[in-house]
C-alpha cells in the first residue's frame, strides 16, 4: 500500500436499485454517469472514480468546500434536470455522502478508515429513511461531523450553508459517529424519530426506599398471532421464535 494522502471523498448511490430490472439499472447507471461526468467537468483534480454497481466513489484532491459547492451542486442540478424530462418510472434519486481524510491505494483500489466511514454514512438507515420520507426530493446529502463543524456551519459560501441540515448519531462497531443530513428542497430532513429510553422499573419498599428491579425481573414477553384465513396459524414470541399452531 502506498503512503496515504489527504483527499476529499464522495460516494453516490442510487436509491432502491435492487428493485429495478437489469434493463432499468443499465439506463439509470448511464444517466448517473452522465451526471457525474458533467459535475466533475473542469475539476481537474479528480484523482479516481470507482464503479460500485449502482453508484460510484470519487476521490478528489480539491478542497472539500469545492466538492460541496461544485461537485455536489452539479450532481443535484443534473439529477433535477434528468427527473424534469424523465417519466415518473424513470426518476433517479440518489444518496450523496461527503467526507475527507487520508486514503491509500493498492493494486485493487483505494481504502482507508475514511473511505469506509463515507460508505457507511451513505448507507446509514436514517439517511435512507430521510429520502424515502421525502417524495418530492431528488437526493439526500450527508456530511461528516468534521466537515459540518469545520466548514458548512460557518457559511463561507452562499451555496454551502447550514440551512436544511440536521444531525443524528450513526452507530457502528467502531463507535458512534455524528453525521449531518440535508434533503434539498425541505426545510429539514425527515429523519426517524428518536425513541426515548424507558425508565428502569423500581420496587417500592415498605421502609420508603425505592430500589431498581433487576433487568430479568422487568423483562416482558410480546406475542403476535399470524392469521391465515379465519384461523390462527402461528404465534411469534419476542423477535425470534415462531410457534406454529396445530
Amino acid at each position: 500500500m502506498s503512503e496515504p494522502t489527504h483527499r476529499s471523498i464522495l460516494v453516490v448511490d442510487i436509491e432502491n436499485s435492487e428493485s429495478l430490472t437489469n434493463v432499468q439499472v443499465e439506463a439509470v447507471r448511464a444517466a448517473l454517469y452522465r451526471i457525474i461526468d458533467r459535475a466533475v467537468q473542469g475539476a481537474e483534480s479528480l484523482v479516481a472514480q470507482e464503479d460500485r454497481g449502482d453508484g460510484a466513489m470519487l476521490v478528489l484532491e480539491i478542497p472539500v468546500l469545492d466538492v460541496l459547492d461544485r461537485v455536489v451542486g452539479g450532481m443535484l442540478t443534473g439529477v433535477r434536470e434528468h427527473n424534469g424530462t424523465a417519466g415518473p418510472l424513470n426518476w433517479l434519486r440518489v444518496r450523496i455522502a461527503v467526507h475527507e481524510g487520508y486514503v491509500g491505494r493498492d493494486a485493487n483500489g483505494w481504502s482507508s478508515d475514511a473511505v469506509t466511514a463515507t460508505f457507511r454514512m451513505n448507507s446509514a438507515q436514517p439517511v435512507k429513511y430521510a429520502l424515502e420520507r421525502a417524495p418530492r426530493a431528488d437526493a439526500v446529502v450527508v456530511a461528516s461531523d468534521s466537515i459540518f463543524n469545520g466548514l458548512i456551519r460557518h457559511g463561507y459560501r452562499d451555496t454551502v450553508t447550514p440551512d436544511e441540515y440536521a444531525s443524528f448519531t450513526m452507530s457502528s462497531k467502531s463507535g458512534d459517529r455524528r453525521i449531518w443530513v440535508r434533503v434539498p428542497g425541505y426545510p429539514e430532513p425527515p429523519l426517524p424519530p428518536t425513541e426515548p429510553s424507558e425508565p428502569t422499573p423500581t420496587e417500592h419498599r415498605a421502609d420508603g426506599a425505592d430500589t431498581a428491579r433487576p433487568d430479568w425481573e422487568a423483562a416482558t414477553i410480546r406475542a403476535e398471532n399470524f392469521i391465515g384465513g379465519n384461523a390462527v396459524v402461528g404465534t411469534q414470541v419476542g423477535r425470534d421464535n415462531i410457534h406454529l399452531g396445530s
